[in-house]
């Protein structure tokens, strides 16, 4: 199974971009220096990172800390991706008092020898080498078609895939794609998802990448996900290795740090990862990933997504095409609701 739909990426673009950390004084500022000694030698000594709080992003920040993108789609795509004055001038990028949300649009037939349907595709203005990304996320996209374009940079310095699938189809599954020559030999006891492919290669299987498929969480995607007021998704990045976690909206088990927001977090409290990528012999990820922007958007059928075959599969009525051109209110629940997207650098290793 390949992704029709992509949700959160952590996807490379060619230009480096070094990070800067914050400095770590105001977190030890005002302890006792007994304290600032106790805590410092604790972080020093600890076999897991502690990570700082140094961006969180909310409502207002998706239009001012990412690029609306406004490019033709590399994968062919039936979407016509807008700028940020078209998308808000054509209601598909809002705020409520709690959230960004960012959508496609559901009113319009469309021409079939003319644009595609309008949606919206956000790249970061930062990138990033390392870090833990915790995506609190109320909604994502429902409904036929969907699928995510190829990226600028691809694939010379990797992709991270947290939300991936094909239109609404459980459960999600995670991947990671990078250049010939990766081959992960992370083993299945490392995680609770059930690893579907080892080889990364964007060359191999129709860029399959090494995937791991959720299938003991058949709440992290699509309908599931929405109806329980979605959750959270944390992505932990180092040279080492990729984790990433999952909690609902009503799980008892969510690391207070998560939950809260807390400034700083340590993963070692989060218990083992769906999805585990460890660096090796056979695949070095610090030569493979490069610098990540995040990627979040909606596309709607394309090279994967538009085959026939593929298309029929998801149970979606016609053609891909079709369906999109003619039915836009059956893109009525095609948005993402974010709470929050919140960024942490790393204070020692």
């Amino acid at each position: 199974m390949h992704a029709l739909f992509r949700g959160l990426v952590l996807l490379s673009v060619a230009t480096p971009l070094a990070l800067a950390l914050d400095s770590a004084d105001d977190f030890f500022h005002g302890l006792p220096r007994h304290s600032q000694n106790h805590r410092r030698t604790k972080i020093v000594l600890g076999s897991y990172p502690i990570w700082k709080k140094t961006d969180d992003y909310r409502k207002d920040d998706f239009f001012n800390d990412f690029t609306f993108e406004a490019i033709p789609d590399p994968t062919h795509g039936r979407v016509n991706y807008v700028d940020k004055q078209t998308a808000i001038a054509h209601g598909l990028a809002t705020c409520t008092p709690d959230s960004f949300v960012m959508r496609a649009d559901s009113t319009t037939v469309l021409d079939p020898a003319g644009p595609g349907r309008e949606s919206i595709r956000l790249q970061s203005k930062k990138q990033w080498t390392s870090g833990v990304f915790v995506l609190d996320l109320k909604h994502m996209p429902v409904g036929c078609g969907y699928w995510m374009t190829q990226h600028i940079g691809w694939p010379q310095n990797g992709e991270i895939d947290v939300l991936e699938g094909y239109c609404s189809q459980i459960p999600n599954r995670s991947a990671i794609h990078t250049v010939n020559g990766c081959s992960m030999s992370t083993p299945q006891s490392s995680m609770t998802g059930n690893i579907v492919s080892t080889n990364c290669s964007y060359l191999n299987n129709y860029n399959e990448g090494c995937a791991v498929l959720w299938e003991n969480r058949q709440d992290s995607y699509a309908k599931p996900l929405n109806d329980m007021g979605g959750g959270w998704f944390v992505t932990e990045r180092t040279d080492d290795h990729v984790s990433i976690w999952f909690w609902g909206r009503n799980d008892e088990n969510v690391p207070p740090a998560v939950r809260s927001g807390s400034r700083i977090i340590c993963t070692k409290e989060f218990g083992k990862p769906i999805a585990y990528w460890e660096s090796s012999n056979t695949c070095n990820l610090a030569k493979v990933l490069g610098p990540h922007n995040i990627i979040i958007n909606l596309t709607l059928c394309g090279d994967w997504a538009g085959q026939p075959d593929v298309y029929r599969a998801s149970g979606c009525p016609g053609t891909c095409i079709d369906n999109v051109n003619n039915n836009p209110g059956c893109f009525k629940d095609a948005y993402w609701e974010i709470n929050s997207l919140r960024v942490y650098s790393q204070l020692y290793k």
